[in-house]
């Protein structure tokens, strides 16, 4: 490979735009360009690698797995490039409040534990936590932005889902060794306390879909109203929580939780991020929401923010 200091920079966008439309003549209809300056410039960018990035197959071209390999890459880094530049333009007045309303669940697990790298990012942005019971979050008129779990399209609000939720068993690595460890059954969670957000249903599903529908009545049984205090228990060892991968991904990162089995159930929805046509154009919320979407494998920008 030649000097890379020396790689013709302007030919990679040429190169992204033909991948992605998968013709030289659409790119050079995109670039306003020619066929034959976007032909030239691929070359150029293949002589610069030593690589071929696309091969003749009929009348077209397809990517070679260089081709891919740097498609990929380069079409994460412009988008990246992109956002990082409406990021800046939004710098210049993303100041002031920001209020937030979610449910005590997500607050209190996924919230709590990263809006701190917000505020450090942001420092000018003021942000103001609301509890609100989980299906009010869409009613609330005085706030930017609402996180909500549902099926989505609440009238009047914009909204992108962040996570599909499924749940699976966590607790402690000491508990999960105190019922067989790596040797350990479903039917071993009958010796310990089954923690409970809801009246039982989610914990009883669990095991019928497991095949073992009389567990859960062997086992003993805690129940509190919100789910946060559930993983907090958890956390401390009292038992066994239902917990999705999301909410709990702090602390089985830090294998302070670890899923004894991985057998998932689908909860039948998905976490929300909404907001209104108003607050949209704050450009605090934009920077909000710029932070938030991708650490859900979201697009960074949704059009309608653009």
């Amino acid at each position: 490979m030649k000097n890379l200091r020396n790689l013709p920079l302007p030919t990679l966008r040429t190169f992204e735009a033909s991948a992605r439309h998968g013709s030289l003549t659409k790119a050079a209809d995109e670039l306003n360009l020619t066929d034959s300056a976007v032909s030239h410039q691929i070359r150029r960018l293949e002589e610069a690698l030593g690589y071929e990035l696309f091969v003749k197959s009929g009348r077209g071209l397809v990517l070679t797995d260089a081709g891919r390999v740097l498609a990929k890459t380069l079409g994460r880094a412009l988008q990246e490039i992109a956002d990082t530049a409406l990021q800046l333009a939004d710098l210049k007045d993303g100041g002031g409040r920001l209020d937030i309303a979610c449910p005590p669940m997500f607050a209190n697990t996924w919230l709590a534990k990263n809006l701190g790298e917000f505020t450090r990012t942001f420092p000018l942005i003021e942000c103001h936590i609301s509890f609100v019971d989980n299906n009010r979050v869409p009613e609330v008129k005085e706030t930017d932005i609402g996180i909500a779990f549902g099926n989505g399209g609440w009238p009047d609000r914009w909204s992108a889902p962040l996570d599909q939720v499924t749940v699976a068993p966590v607790c402690t690595p000491e508990l999960f060794n105190g019922i067989g460890g790596p040797s350990a059954l479903p039917t071993d969670l009958s010796k310990a306390l089954l923690l409970h957000w809801d009246d039982g249903s989610e914990w009883r599903r669990w095991f019928s879909e497991c095949g073992l529908p009389e567990t859960d009545q062997q086992a003993r049984h805690l129940y509190c109203n919100d789910l946060g205090m559930a993983i907090g228990l958890a956390v401390h060892g009292a038992g066994v929580a239902l917990v999705s991968d999301m909410l709990a991904a702090h602390d089985l990162k830090r294998n302070t939780l670890v899923k004894p089995f991985p057998f998932s159930i689908d909860i039948f929805g998905a976490w929300h991020v909404l907001s209104t046509d108003r607050s949209l154009k704050r450009p605090a919320v934009r920077l909000f929401l710029r932070w938030l979407l991708p650490r859900f494998g979201r697009k960074a920008l949704p059009d309608i923010i653009s």
